[in-house]
């Protein structure tokens, strides 16, 4: 396998990911698919979240994904939207998102500094922050439906 091919490695499902880190898969892929995966996107979003919310976070999200996209090290590799299998590349952009929500920074930026430039990833950092906590208000409006987006238990396997 060519070094730049290793980023679509299969390493997960997304069945296996919590659900943040499912939802940002998701919404990586349609976003990268152009106009047609944005717009999905976004009304996915609105149905989950409702109008205003799912529009706000489609739209963070996006520039999210330029932002790291735009300035990545090399291309980051993308499934399809059918298939269910994590790349490589899929699962450390939703780790980043996840640590970034989670408040570990460190980490977060740690990611970020390996998949884009260094002099844009705190900036990426901030807006994954902002994006995850938004993601986690709007899946949330009770407390019981924070469960939806709410990081794994601390375990390996």
């Amino acid at each position: 396998m060519a070094r730049h091919e290793r980023g679509a490695a299969p390493v997960a499902t997304l069945e296996a990911l919590p659900g943040l880190e499912a939802w940002t898969v998701c919404a990586l892929r349609l976003w990268a698919d152009g106009q047609e995966g944005r717009a999905a996107l976004v009304e996915d979003s609105a149905r989950r979240m409702g109008d205003a919310a799912g529009e706000r976070i489609a739209g963070l999200f996006g520039e999210l994904a330029e932002m790291v996209l735009g300035h990545a090290r090399r291309p980051l590799l993308r499934h399809s939207n059918a298939c269910s299998c994590v790349g490589a590349d899929e699962a450390v952009f939703a780790h980043f998102l996840a640590a970034a929500t989670q408040g570990e920074r460190e980490d977060a930026l740690m990611i970020a500094c390996l998949i884009m430039r260094s002099d844009v990833a705190p900036l990426a950092v901030s807006l994954a922050q902002t994006v995850g906590l938004a993601l986690l208000r709007a899946a949330a409006p009770d407390p019981s439906a924070a469960a939806s987006f709410a990081p794994a238990p601390g375990r390996l396997h």
